[in-house]
């Protein structure tokens, strides 16, 4: 497996910078976040820009697991819908100018409250199968995201979308802080969701008497070797993104650098406690 760090956590340097600094710091790869406050929206990058960028992808060999496009699927305005669909369109078309492959992963969130389950999963579906077809005529893959106190918020519904949506352009984006909150074993949900998955994030918690709070990698409650460890067992042979909160960049102190420096020791130091190499 590999690891891959997530310009979410960067909004205050530029795409540039932030390549520089993640392959300084020794990650594999780059998640790169698609949103107007990172300045990297389709229309914010112009050919000369777009060029340059793949030149630095190549030049410093970092792989890209995903472009991440902030948002969510389930949205029951039709017109922010379709604007959603065009925005997938015009990423993919980033991911052929970076030079990204064949069938690259979008990745995006699910959205919706967790008491909604019942009244929307029927409306979520309809919603993935526009975006099945998208992708099915662009190449790419959707990897949706589960996430705590999201509609999608536990395996057994994580699941029930993607075998429901039942398209092989349909993944999950799995991040195993969303389960672990929801209080699920991390190994049993490991092996359970593999399967499914398109793309990963992994971030930590701390669980308080009243919610959560999200926090680096390293300094919350989540076991980070049990997690890359059972990830080995699994079969997963990509890269394992490392994702910070905006509930961590958010706040006035916080340094991208060492941030981004605490969570790739805290991920490769699990690596070596779980045994698992850096391929």
């Amino acid at each position: 497996m590999k690891i891959a760090y997530g310009t979410y956590a960067t909004p205050m340097l530029s795409l540039e910078e932030s390549l520089e600094m993640i392959k300084n710091i020794g990650y594999d790869g780059v998640e790169i976040c698609i949103s107007p406050k990172h300045k990297s929206m389709p229309e914010d990058l112009d050919a000369e820009k777009r060029d340059n960028l793949k030149g630095m992808l190549k030049k410093m060999e970092l792989g890209v697991p995903a472009l991440f496009m902030l948002g969510a699927v389930l949205n029951e305005d039709k017109k922010i819908h379709q604007e959603r669909l065009e925005l997938a369109k015009h990423v993919r078309q980033l991911a052929e100018d970076f030079d990204l492959g064949d069938t690259p992963v979008l990745s995006v969130g699910i959205g919706g409250k967790s008491n909604m389950w019942e009244s929307h999963r029927n409306m979520l579906i309809d919603l993935l199968g526009d975006y099945s077809k998208v992708a099915e005529r662009e190449d790419f893959i959707l990897a949706i995201e589960a996430h705590a106190r999201a509609m999608v918020d536990r395996s057994k519904r994580a699941i029930w979308v993607i075998e429901t949506a039942d398209s092989p352009n349909i993944k999950l984006h799995f991040d195993i802080v969303h389960f672990f909150l929801a209080g699920e074993p991390i190994a049993e949900t490991v092996h359970k969701l593999v399967p499914y998955t398109g793309h990963t994030h992994i971030t930590d918690a701390k669980i308080k008497e009243k919610g959560f709070e999200l926090l680096l990698l390293g300094q919350g409650d989540l076991d980070s070797v049990e997690y890359v460890k059972a990830m080995h067992e699994a079969g997963w042979d990509d890269f394992i993104t490392l994702e910070v909160s905006t509930m961590v960049w958010s706040k006035e102190e916080y340094d991208p650098v060492e941030a981004a420096e605490f969570s790739y020791n805290s991920l490769n130091e699990a690596f070596k406690e779980a045994g698992v190499p850096r391929i």
